[in-house]
Formats: structure tokens, C-alpha cells, sequence
């Protein structure tokens, strides 16, 4: 009993002290940035009815969600996902709301992660998401927002590797494949596995260049290069949207800070457009992603382009170690002999001029609770 109540759970973490200034003063740049371009915080539950996040995230990932059922046996999960979330909160209770509509929100998810990754199994988010427009500006909005909110954080040479949805459909399409063998698809390129692509496409009797693509990586010239030998409509409509963004970046002076990776296509099923990580110089983990997706709302019963983004609050502290602002300092009051009374008039007179305070009291200065 006394090893059960002291050992941690696996994925469970405690954070105190600096590392909450920390992570509180990340908090706030972020949803000031967030504020500054118009959007609007939204408050989630923890949990919700399974159901949905299988049907939006897809079976590789409701396959990782932590169940449980209420008293009337209804199946509910833990959130593994706060865009769902978002967005049939908008379907369901936006219709009237005028288009676009822009919301943001911070809190946790929690992944039933494989043993050796259970120390991420639950994390902080912070995104923002922007609804009613399939057009081009609302993506690179979401890329300005990120990118605005990473500059703010002491983050400037953060780099954005861009992916596209629709790369891997075209794939998919060409090839034939069902639900299930396009999530097997899915989850090799995502994991970057380029000896597991190359016979699982073998398999397939899949010609080489399908490897190609799903591997491509660079700038114009890694799409320029998938052009000149592509046919398949979804394929020539995600270079379409990726030229596009580039060619906005590079207007905009931020052209190095976007590359293209093809790999990219996460393994959360909802994504249809443009999808993108974002990473700290020199780090191959990922402080962020986010993408289009036009699709999840349909689950909902109604039509709603949209895109948008999460940034990783731990990820964000690892990186941002400047940015733990001291305690407070506190003006210190001492209780004189047993009477307590003048040091919390004290207190509070201080409190009321906006003065952090520390009353310190002896041993005896106030009797036992009873």
C-alpha cells in the first residue's frame, strides 16, 4: 500500500516552482499573440464520449486513448485530442456565429503511449484554431500566428517544415488502397521508416516514384521535381496549395524559415490540406503542428472548412529557459508575540496596494487548531 501511494504512475509528472513561472509566462505571451490576432478562448472538457474521438482521429490513435465508462455504462475517454473538441463545439454551437471565427485554448492530453514514451503520455497544448474559410490567407495566417508567437518566446529561428494531406491521398488513390492499408501507409511515413516504405510499396507492386514523393523533402525544387511526373489530381491540387504558401513566405521575407517534408502527413486521419511541424534550431523534436482540415466538422453534420494549431507547453519550457521570472518578492511581516492581529491588518493594507506578502509568525504565536 505505502509503494503504491509514493511510486508515480507511468506518464503522470508534478511541476512547481520555477518551472510553473515558466510555463505561466508562456502561457501568456502565447494567448497574448493569440488575443492580438482576434481569437477567442474556448474552455474544453477533460473528457467526452469516446466515439468521437475515434471517429475523428482515426483507429491508430483511438486505439491509444485511456476509456472508461460512467454509471449508466456510457464508453468515455480521456481527451487525446483538443481539436475535435473545438470543432464540434463550433458545429454544434456556432451555426449563427458570423464566419471566420477564430477561437484558442491551453490544456492537457493525455495518449496511452507505448511503455518507452510514457513519459509524454500526458501534455499541455496551446493552439489556436480558425474556422469558415478554405482560403489561402487563413493558412498562412496560422502560419503568422505560430510563427509571431515563437518570435515572442525568444524563438525566432524556429523553422516550419511543410506537409500536405493530399500528397499521401493521391498515393493512396493511385494505388488502389482501402482504410486500412492507408493508415498502415500513413503511420510508415509518418515515422519517417524509409527501408519499411520501400518493401511495404514492394508489396504493393508499387512503382518507385510513389516512394519519391512520400519522401521528398526541400523547397520549390523538391515540388517542381513531383510535378514534372505527377498526374493524379489530389497530388497536383496539394502542390498548388504548397506553391502558393511558399510563394506568400517568401513575400512576406520568410521564405527561410519554410522547407517542404513530404513525411509529414501526421497520423491524426482529419488532416485534408496543408499540414506543418514546427521545430527549435537544432532540435529534431517538435515544439508544435497543426494543418487543414475541412473534413471534421462533416462529422458533425454540417460543412466547415478550417485550420489550425497546437504548440507543446513542455516542449516550449525545455527551449525558453529564460523566461522562469523570479518568485515575487514579498514583503515580510513578523507577528509579535501571540497577536497576530496587527500583522494581517498589515497584510492586507499591503495586499490592497498590490504588495506580495509573507507573514512569518513564531512557533506559539497562534493557538492549535482543535
Amino acid at each position: 500500500m505505502t509503494d503504491t501511494l509514493f511510486k508515480l504512475p507511468a506518464g503522470v509528472t508534478y511541476a512547481l516552482g520555477p518551472e510553473v513561472r515558466r510555463r505561466r509566462a508562456i502561457e501568456r505571451i502565447v494567448f497574448e499573440t493569440f488575443q492580438g490576432w482576434s481569437y477567442e478562448e474556448i474552455l474544453l472538457p477533460v473528457y467526452d464520449a469516446y466515439a468521437l474521438f475515434r471517429h475523428s482521429a482515426g483507429p491508430s490513435q483511438a486505439g491509444a486513448t485511456y476509456c472508461f465508462t460512467d454509471v449508466e455504462g456510457e464508453l468515455l475517454a480521456l481527451r487525446p485530442d483538443l481539436t475535435s473538441l473545438v470543432a464540434r463545439a463550433v458545429a454544434t454551437r456556432c451555426q449563427d456565429w458570423p464566419r471566420p471565427i477564430r477561437l484558442c485554448y491551453v490544456g492537457e492530453v493525455f495518449r496511452n503511449a507505448q511503455a518507452a514514451r510514457r513519459a509524454t503520455d500526458a501534455v499541455w497544448q496551446l493552439g489556436a484554431e480558425l474556422f469558415g474559410s478554405d482560403r489561402l490567407e487563413a493558412d498562412v495566417e496560422i502560419l503568422l500566428v505560430a510563427l509571431e508567437a515563437l518570435e515572442r518566446l525568444g524563438l525566432a529561428s524556429a523553422q516550419v517544415s511543410l506537409g500536405h494531406a493530399g500528397l499521401l491521398a493521391g498515393v493512396a488513390e493511385e494505388l488502389a488502397l482501402d482504410a486500412a492499408k492507408s493508415d498502415e501507409l500513413r503511420d510508415i511515413v509518418d515515422r519517417r521508416q524509409t527501408r519499411a516504405l520501400e518493401a511495404w510499396l514492394r508489396d504493393q507492386r508499387a512503382p518507385g516514384f510513389w516512394r519519391d514523393v512520400l519522401t521528398a523533402h526541400g523547397q520549390g525544387a523538391a515540388l517542381r521535381q513531383i510535378r514534372a511526373r505527377a498526374t493524379n489530381p489530389q497530388i497536383l491540387m496539394a502542390l498548388d496549395d504548397l506553391e502558393q504558401v511558399l510563394d506568400v513566405a517568401a513575400a512576406l521575407g520568410i521564405a527561410d524559415r519554410l522547407t517542404f517534408d513530404a513525411s509529414h502527413v501526421s497520423r491524426l486521419g482529419y488532416y485534408t490540406g496543408m499540414t506543418f511541424r514546427i521545430y527549435a534550431p537544432g532540435s529534431g523534436v517538435a515544439l508544435g503542428s497543426g494543418g487543414r482540415y475541412d473534413a471534421l466538422a462533416r462529422l458533425f453534420g454540417t460543412a466547415e472548412p478550417a485550420v489550425g494549431f497546437q504548440l507543446s507547453l513542455e516542449g516550449l519550457a525545455r527551449v525558453t529557459d529564460s523566461l522562469a521570472p523570479p518568485a515575487p518578492s514579498a514583503t515580510r511581516l513578523e507577528a509579535e508575540g501571540d497577536d497576530l492581529t496587527a500583522a494581517f491588518r498589515q497584510a492586507r493594507d499591503a495586499r490592497r496596494a498590490g504588495e506580495s506578502v509573507e507573514i512569518r509568525t513564531s512557533r506559539h504565536s497562534f493557538p492549535p487548531n482543535r
